[in-house]
């Protein structure tokens, strides 16, 4: 067995701000392992991974895109990072490959890791459920453990040969909001107990620039639909905040909405946590924002031809993945051409206003959390990663 000595590192990579939170959680609990002194953790890696102690190779705002058009546009970028992950691949110096999600650019990193020799523990499994079950005979080869984070995962990967620990997701560690309620709305400076709505156009500007208008807009017609409905749209950087503020300027309307819609940032969770419901871009937040116990409408926009292509390669009864968790229909669904601020508005009042339809959204979306497992998905995914760089590399 291989013991790590100063020089030796795990390289992680995110993709996404999601990815990224997970990662630096779990970063954490690598630096802290006995077993994993001297070892240094590189990669790419977000905001939140490199003040966890990830040395950026590639910042991961560089590569964080979705879909087919969006990926050829930041092409370049996405070699380069590839060839600077290779490099480290190579150098003999990796102990373990850590991929987080993000699987469009993982796999193919996996499979350059295994042709190494370096051992490759995958964390947040790609949602081979949903589409690309050719993946899997892939994954058996290359990917040396899968720390799942959905019981269901677990056995579909075993099957398909793939080692794997079901460890709990990860966002259970993560859920309670750093302010109260009551310092949350003195902090916007809105009067205690100001019902409100949160919406999420998502946190790539891909997404932000196809849902951050017909949310914007859907606030104005909530606004108009009930006098005393607020909203704050949660932004993924200073920069995305500003453009959204630009763009509530441009809002027919937009004066008399005064400071009834607000933007902020670093506030995500507390603003899901006190809604009196939401509207998130379909993805992980969906599930925070069920887990959190706040009644919510998935909304989701691809460009055209990712669109196209992934009504030919999905096979899902429901898109968002609080509602694939959970079995059944925790939020209504809005795609593409109907994420129109009139089919929000209708899908989102019944969940505002008093009565039955909002009594079991309530329901269906406190059975969450209970699907995420114990908290400690952090602290097992690390204990897997010290037992393989504890393994070593063959030969």
């Amino acid at each position: 067995m291989a013991a790590p000595v100063p020089g030796a590192r795990i390289l992680m990579l995110a993709g996404e701000p999601s990815g990224d939170r997970h990662g630096a959680a779990l970063a954490a609990e690598l630096l802290r392992h006995p077993d994993l002194a001297g070892v240094t953790l590189e990669g790419v890696a977000g905001p939140l991974m490199r003040a966890a102690g990830v040395r950026a190779l590639v910042p991961m705002e560089e590569l964080a895109v979705v879909g087919v058009v969006e990926v050829l546009a930041h092409l370049p970028a996405l070699l380069a990072a590839r060839r600077a992950l290779d490099r480290r691949l190579k150098d003999g110096a990796t102990r373990l490959f850590l991929p987080i999600d993000f699987p469009g650019f993982n796999l193919p990193l996996c499979a350059a890791a295994h042709g190494q020799g370096v051992p490759v523990l995958y964390y947040i499994a790609p949602q081979v459920w949903a589409w690309g079950k050719d993946r899997l005979p892939k994954m058996a080869k290359t990917v040396d453990h899968l720390a799942a984070v959905f019981p269901f995962e677990e056995p579909l990967y075993r099957a398909a040969g793939v080692p794997v620990t079901y460890v709990g997701h990860p966002l259970v560690e993560s859920l309670d909001p750093a302010l109260t309620r009551a310092a949350f709305l003195a902090e916007l400076g809105w009067p205690a107990g100001t019902p409100f709505a949160a919406l999420l156009p998502g946190s790539r500007d891909g997404e932000l620039a196809r849902l951050g208008g017909p949310l914007l807009e859907f606030a104005a017609a909530l606004a108009a639909a009930r006098p005393d409905a607020r909203a704050i749209v949660a932004a993924a950087s200073p920069e995305q905040a500003a453009r959204l503020a630009a763009r509530i300027r441009a809002i027919p309307g937009a004066a008399a909405l005064g400071d009834r819609l607000k933007v902020v940032v670093d506030r995500t969770r507390e603003t899901l946590a006190f809604a009196r419901a939401a509207v998130v871009a379909s993805g992980t937040a969906t599930l925070e924002c069920a887990a959190l116990g706040t009644p919510l409408v998935a909304v989701y926009r691809l460009a055209t031809p990712t669109y196209w292509l992934a009504r030919r390669l999905v096979h899902l009864e429901r898109f968002a993945l609080c509602n694939i968790v959970a079995g059944e229909d925790v939020a209504p669904e809005l795609l593409q051409d109907e994420v129109v601020p009139a089919r929000v508005l209708a899908a989102f009042l019944p969940l505002w206003d008093e009565g039955a339809p909002r009594t079991l959204a309530l329901e269906r979306a406190g059975r969450v959390r209970a699907k995420l497992g114990a908290s400690g998905a952090s602290a097992r995914t690390a204990e897997l990663a010290a037992a393989l760089v504890r393994r070593g590399r063959p030969g």
